[in-house]
């Protein structure tokens, strides 16, 4: 298992596109964290004691869509360039080559939404004290924001590898990550009205509304949902790389 993972950590950070995302990750931050939010905030919403808080939420909450895309490439690569054939030749267990894979590509994202959360929270008090500015004493519930900002950006990332094992097509997987959690919850959301909760992509999107708890749902349920959803998805996912030919 060892090997296998190792094997899985050099291809997602041998994938150049991993390095794109991470750079336009690292620039969408630095736009909104310290130019939109810290230097171009108003000194009014300085006073707002989860300012930080929500700061953090808000900067995995629009990443998480590009961590997402990460997952799909690290699984859609090998069938678009026909490596897989190369990764199952040199495991015993095709279970033991996905389990690397999502081991590997869910510990590169969970580091991911902790790194570029405190990143914003960074930046954005740095462009607030170039501008001689200071917060107001901050209500900071530090394990309540970091396991849900986590779990958050692992949820979309794991929902996007188990949508990428099942459809394998790099275009079609992309496709259905971008239209799901909009369009697609979206409407499923119109007829379901406040049950649209349980939806996968809502119940992650609770995890990160800074605070404001506006459906009352607690955020324990919220995880506990989207998580159904990822068991279940893997379990259909795992079933299918195991059946179907590799070709």
């Amino acid at each position: 298992m060892i090997a296998s993972l190792k094997s899985e950590a050099r291809k997602l950070l041998s994938i150049r596109s991993t390095y794109v995302i991470l750079i336009i990750c690292l620039a969408l931050e630095f736009i909104f964290a310290f130019f939109v939010v810290g230097w171009h905030t108003q000194p009014a919403e300085l006073a707002n004691p989860h300012y930080l808080t929500s700061q953090m939420l808000s900067a995995v909450n629009a990443l998480s869509l590009l961590f997402a895309v990460i997952s799909v490439l690290a699984v859609t690569h090998e069938y678009r360039y026909n490596t897989i054939l190369y990764t199952l030749t040199n495991t015993k267990s095709r279970s033991r080559a996905l389990l690397a894979k999502f081991v590997v590509v869910s510990i590169f994202i969970l580091i991911a939404s902790l790194l570029f959360g405190l990143l914003s929270l960074i930046l954005s008090e740095a462009a607030i004290h170039l501008r001689h500015l200071s917060l107001a004493h901050q209500d900071v519930q530090v394990w309540s924001t970091l396991w849900r900002s986590m779990f958050a950006g692992w949820g979309f990332a794991a929902l996007a590898f188990v949508m990428a094992v099942i459809i394998r097509v790099q275009v079609g997987a992309l496709v259905v990550l971008f239209i799901i959690p909009s369009t697609v919850e979206g409407l499923i959301g119109v007829l379901l009205k406040n049950n649209r909760v349980y939806l996968p992509f809502n119940a992650l999107n609770i995890l990160l509304d800074g605070g404001e708890n506006t459906v009352h749902i607690p955020y324990v349920r919220a995880a506990f949902v989207a998580g159904v959803y990822i068991i279940v998805g893997w379990l259909v996912g795992w079933y299918l790389f195991l059946k179907r030919d590799v070709g």
